[in-house]
């Protein structure tokens, strides 16, 4: 098992040395995105703060939680498959797949539209 940790790590390493400039690129694109979802989680927390206290909410602030907690969820899968060896590779496969099978994996943030 060590050795094939070692095989993992070294070919990780070479990866980043080889597209060093995309991966640091990469890593400050996500620095924002979590930025940026933290700020929309906060308000995410007010408004269900809100709700439960017996405020009357439309339903548009509702939904707009509602989409921010989604978004969260797919967050955290992707953040758990990103620390996951060779996850970097895995994520753009499950994007994939999840296009095949009709299913938005990727959350609001991650898109380019």
């Amino acid at each position: 098992m060590t050795k094939i940790n070692n095989i993992v790590f070294e070919t990780f390493i070479k990866l980043f040395k080889t597209n060093k400039e995309k991966v640091l690129s990469m890593f400050n694109q996500l620095k924002i995105i979590l930025a940026s979802e933290s700020t929309e989680t906060k308000a995410m927390l007010d408004i269900y703060r809100r709700y439960v206290s017996g405020e009357k909410l439309d339903q548009k602030t509702i939904d707009q939680a509602n989409d921010q907690f989604t978004d969260l969820i797919k967050s955290v899968g992707f953040l758990g498959v990103f620390a996951l060896p060779g996850g970097m590779v895995a994520i753009p496969i499950l994007i994939k797949i999840g296009k095949k099978l009709g299913i938005d994996i990727l959350p609001k943030n991650f898109k380019d539209d």
